[in-house]
C-alpha cells in the first residue's frame, strides 16, 4: 500500500499523481494498471522539472512501478535519452511485487535514465540511497 494520505499532493499528468513525501522527494504514483508511453513518459519529466524549478532546489523522484500494467519502448527511450540535464536527482523506482519489479528491471539492464536510478523493494529501502544522491547531486537552483 502506498501511503499517500501522509504526503502533500502537488499535482497530476494524464497517468499519474504526484506528491511531496518529504522537501527533496518526489513520489511519482501512477494511476492503477497505467500505461506508459512516449507522451506520458514526457509529461512526468516535465511535471518533475516544474516542481524542482518552483521550490527553487533538486530531488530526487520515487516511481512507484506495481502499478504500471505496461511500459513500452518509446516511454523508455524517453527516460533514456531526455534525462541527462533534468532537475531530478535520481529516479527510485519502487516494485513490492514481481510485476512491479520486473517492470522496472529494463532500467538497471539494457534501458539506462541520464540519471542515476535503482530499483527498491520498499521506499523505506530506497532512502539511503536517495539521501546520498541528494547529498552528491542536490541543493539550491
Amino acid at each position: 500500500m502506498i501511503p499517500v494520505e501522509e504526503w502533500t499532493h502537488v499535482g497530476s499528468s494524464e497517468n499519474a499523481e504526484f506528491y511531496v513525501i518529504e522537501p527533496e522527494i518526489l513520489a511519482v504514483v501512477p494511476n492503477v494498471d497505467v500505461h506508459d508511453d512516449e507522451h506520458t513518459a514526457r509529461q512526468s519529466l516535465a511535471f518533475q522539472t516544474k516542481h524542482w524549478e518552483k521550490v527553487g532546489y533538486r530531488g530526487a523522484a520515487v516511481i512507484f512501478m506495481d502499478r504500471v500494467l505496461s511500459q513500452d519502448g518509446s516511454a523508455r527511450t524517453v527516460y533514456e535519452t531526455e534525462t541527462s540535464t533534468m532537475l531530478t536527482t535520481c529516479f527510485a523506482l519502487v516494485g513490492a511485487t514481481f510485476f512491479g519489479l520486473a517492470t522496472a528491471a529494463p532500467f538497471e539492464g539494457f534501458t539506462k535514465p541520464g540519471i542515476p536510478t535503482q530499483i527498491f523493494r520498499s521506499l523505506e529501502d530506497a532512502r539511503p540511497w536517495i539521501a546520498e544522491m541528494n547529498k552528491a547531486r542536490g541543493g539550491k537552483l
